[in-house]
């Protein structure tokens, strides 16, 4: 999707201006021909314009009638539940998440605060989390840490992403490819993790940041460079033969993929949903050592494991476990018993991290188990 989406807006004429004096006519023709793109399309092609503010100086009215097929596109997504509606915004808000963790040299960085951007961030938000607390079941009114805690663990425990059957299949079944395929899947994701903590640290109360420090020192490999979770994550995928990408093989990913991504990216950069965030993350902390356990099983299985090519995820399995209780009993805890007002967004932050888990593993083991092997 973000190929073919890279693709459009190379195809159309959005460079050819006198940057002195932009014409505009050809801008008024350029931003039409937009609203006839999909909603992925038109955003990256946005995005990548360095001189989007000009153009919307030259064409005001044109942002309304953006935001019109923008809500459009929301409302089938988000209401209806289109399928395709659903894959389209989701890829749209993956790319306005880029703009905030891209390089400073990447051209689409001076559009990173651009107001109708932004604007049409917050209406995809505003529509995802509004659909999501009606879908999901949370309890409510938990103010005690204690409570809270609980909840958290009967939230995981209790979920089928707990125990979900893609990590018996790629213990026990997967062939080498299909388990290839799966690294590169979990790619996105697990290199932007680093950045992801770094979130969690800004603003944090200062009772926490010790925890949070630790996870990040853990992650950045306690001082070696060559021990940071991301080297260890990439060598891996040097080892596999599935390589380095720009994007970070985010073209593998599907509308579940984007979802998953998308609320990590949703939490980190919206201070109003920060304490969801601290969810999100105690979610994922459970998650990890167990399904963690079998993958390696798995990859032994097929051959991979000789010289710490694992250690990605072998790290995983031991250091997550005391990355959890430490996140439960020093991050959630203390800010619950400052601020009981918190445990709701705690705990809903939770329950959608798991069932973006779910929708993503039901829809990566479909697509590993019908993969054959030799196009893994």
């Amino acid at each position: 999707m973000r190929h073919e989406m890279a693709a459009v807006a190379n195809e159309i004429p959005f460079r050819a201006f006198d940057r002195d004096s932009v014409n505009e006519t050809q801008v008024n023709e350029a931003l039409a021909s937009m609203l006839t793109l999909p909603l992925g399309s038109a955003v990256a092609a946005l995005c990548a314009e360095p001189e989007l503010e000009a153009w919307l100086d030259v064409a005001p009215g044109w942002s309304e009638a953006f935001l019109a097929k923008l809500r459009e596109t929301v409302a089938r997504a988000f209401g209806a539940r289109e399928a395709a509606a659903l894959a389209d915004v989701h890829a749209a808000l993956f790319t306005l998440y880029d703009l905030h963790v891209a390089d400073g040299t990447d051209p689409r960085a001076v559009n990173q605060f651009n107001p109708l951007l932004t604007q049409a961030r917050r209406v995809i938000e505003r529509a995802w989390l509004g659909s999501e607390r009606e879908r999901l079941s949370v309890k409510t009114g938990v103010t005690d840490s204690a409570a809270v805690v609980s909840a958290l663990k009967a939230i995981w425990s209790g979920h089928r992403a707990a125990s979900h059957p893609l990590f018996d299949f790629l213990e026990k079944d997967a062939t080498r490819e299909q388990i290839v395929a799966f690294f590169r899947n979990d790619s996105a994701l697990n290199i932007r993790f680093f950045d992801l903590l770094l979130y969690a640290l800004i603003g944090s109360r200062v009772e926490v940041r010790r925890e949070l420090v630790q996870n990040l020192w853990d992650e950045s490999g306690r001082g070696n460079p060559t021990l940071s979770h991301v080297n260890l994550f990439r060598r891996l995928l040097d080892v596999a033969g599935v390589g380095q990408s720009p994007d970070n093989h985010a073209n593998q990913l599907e509308v579940d993929g984007h979802a998953g991504y998308n609320l990590f990216m949703l939490t980190s950069l919206n201070r109003t949903h920060y304490f969801m965030l601290l969810g999100v993350m105690a979610m994922t902390e459970l998650l990890d050592p167990s399904q963690y356990e079998k993958l390696v099983r798995g990859c032994k299985r097929v051959g991979f494991g000789a010289s710490g090519e694992l250690a990605y995820y072998e790290e995983h399995v031991t250091i997550d476990i005391v990355h959890a209780e430490g996140w439960l009993a020093d991050v959630i805890v203390p800010v619950v018993e400052q601020t009981p007002s918190v445990g709701d967004d705690i705990l809903f932050g939770a329950a959608l991290r798991m069932a973006t888990c779910e929708a993503y593993y039901d829809s990566l083991y479909a697509k590993l188990t019908a993969l054959p092997a030799s196009h893994a």
